[in-house]
């Protein structure tokens, strides 16, 4: 996108009536859209219904994405694409606490197919919450020095085979 072009946030459409996971998925959303403008982008670009099943309480919930807007339903619609799994898996996509993908990755939700199957992706990545929003300043500061310790034992070690092979040579002397 060219600087200075904004992309204006789907608004996010839930009944007054609708089920807690519905209003958890409402929350989510809104809160990833207001936070996140990678995800508000593809939001705004995405077209298409996703289904959610909760499916050991027979509970599913439908994201209709639109032009402009989100619509949050209670109930699966027909034909649409759809990730299951149980209520506990589709609690944690719901509150942000693992992404849809992951939870597809460790099997915890499974994929229905339907039409426009690439909603999923979209859906998926629309409902994820980066890793680093839910740690803590310390946590992200200890991988952080944990990683630049690595970097620099490699680099060392790295520099001790090389010269150990005779890639390394002396410099010559500056010349005056």
């Amino acid at each position: 996108m060219g600087e200075g072009v904004s992309i204006v946030a789907p608004r996010v459409v839930v009944d007054d009536d609708a089920s807690g996971m519905a209003v958890m998925l409402s929350e989510l959303l809104r809160d990833n859209l207001r936070d996140f403008p990678g995800r508000a982008r593809v939001a705004a670009r995405t077209r298409g219904a996703l289904v959610l099943t909760a499916a050991d309480r027979d509970l599913s919930i439908t994201l209709a994405f639109g032009r402009g807007e989100i619509v949050v339903t209670d109930g699966a619609l027909p034909g649409a694409p759809s990730m299951a799994g149980s209520w506990l898996a589709m609690s944690r996509v719901c509150s942000g606490r693992i992404s849809p993908m992951r939870a597809l990755v460790d099997r915890e939700l499974t994929l229905g197919r339907g039409r426009r199957l690439w909603v999923v992706p979209a859906g998926g990545y629309v409902l994820s919450v980066p890793a680093s929003f839910y740690d803590d300043a310390g946590a992200v500061a200890e991988r952080r020095r944990k990683m630049f310790i690595g970097a620099g034992i490699a680099a060392v070690l790295v520099l001790v085979v090389a010269a150990s092979r005779g890639g390394l040579r002396s410099l010559p002397p500056p010349s005056t």
